[in-house]
């Protein structure tokens, strides 16, 4: 019997700012999304691809096989905002939205996804339309994640 149960659980992962205020300038994304990927691994999980746009923040996370993901994402919420703020890095205080929204996807997904992720301050330009996660029904962002 092996002593490991390889897993690969890809999960793609947004969060707000608190009230979608626009304080995340391009100038801090590799700050925002180093502390990201440094709190991901303390968690045993690897992220994959990430992403900013001024009021909210996407990540591909390969999920631990023994972490679960409202901890996961409360740790990367939580202490990224408690850093930035007590290091004064990003000149306003930065304060998350409560929840997040979150889907698995599979592996097969992973290189347009991540492609997808990493132009972000593209995409949501003017020219694009909200993205279904951003508001309504059931894709709204939740306390611990989706319905």
């Amino acid at each position: 019997m092996p002593h490991r149960s390889p897993t690969i659980v890809l999960i793609h992962v947004v969060w707000a700012t608190h009230g979608r205020r626009r304080v995340l300038p391009v100038e801090f994304d590799e700050t925002l999304l180093g502390i990201l990927g440094h709190k991901a691994r303390e968690a045993g999980c690897l992220l994959i691809a990430t992403g900013c746009a001024s009021d909210h923040v996407h990540v591909l996370l390969r999920l631990a096989p023994t972490s679960a993901l409202a901890d996961v994402v409360q740790r990367m919420k939580g202490s990224t905002a408690r850093d930035v703020n007590d290091q004064a890095l990003l000149g306003t205080h930065l304060r998350w939205q409560a929840g997040y929204w979150a889907e698995s996807v599979g592996p097969a997904d992973k290189d347009p996804l991540g492609k997808y992720i990493r132009a972000q301050r593209t995409h949501h330009d003017v020219a694009h339309p909200v993205e279904r996660w951003q508001f309504g029904g059931e894709s709204e962002p939740a306390d611990g994640g989706l319905p």
